[in-house]
């Protein structure tokens, strides 16, 4: 049983290689085309994983609760720097897996916009 087209484009999406350049990485598409049983069920776990994980963070975004009154300071919501963490491992094991680097990492925290404050 080979990974579907489906999965191999999430892997490229995690690794953050393009789905439109794929002869550019014959060494990822290789490896997702030699995979044993084995690492497949593996990859198929992890993928499911990061897709709850996203799941997860998109149903987190906007729910910040204040924590000062002064000067507005936003709490992380729900652990969010441990979503990341977790996202950013579970990458790097299906960069194990295959073999590949991993070219951009897409649980990266957006920047933060500050609250203006008034003076």
């Amino acid at each position: 049983m080979a990974l579907t087209a489906s999965q191999k484009e999430s892997v490229r999406f995690y690794l953050g290689y393009t789905d439109t350049d794929r002869g550019l990485y014959s060494r990822l598409e290789g490896a997702m085309d030699v995979l044993s049983a084995e690492a497949e069920a593996r990859i198929g776990t992890i993928l499911t994983d990061l897709a709850a994980l996203e799941t997860r963070l998109r149903t987190d975004v906007g729910m910040h609760r204040v924590t000062r009154a002064e000067d507005v300071h936003l709490a992380e919501g729900a652990g969010q720097r441990t979503l990341f963490r977790r996202g950013h491992r579970l990458v790097n094991n299906l960069s194990t897996l295959l073999g590949v680097e991993v070219f951009r990492y897409p649980f990266t925290p957006a920047p933060s916009s500050g609250v203006a404050r008034r003076g």
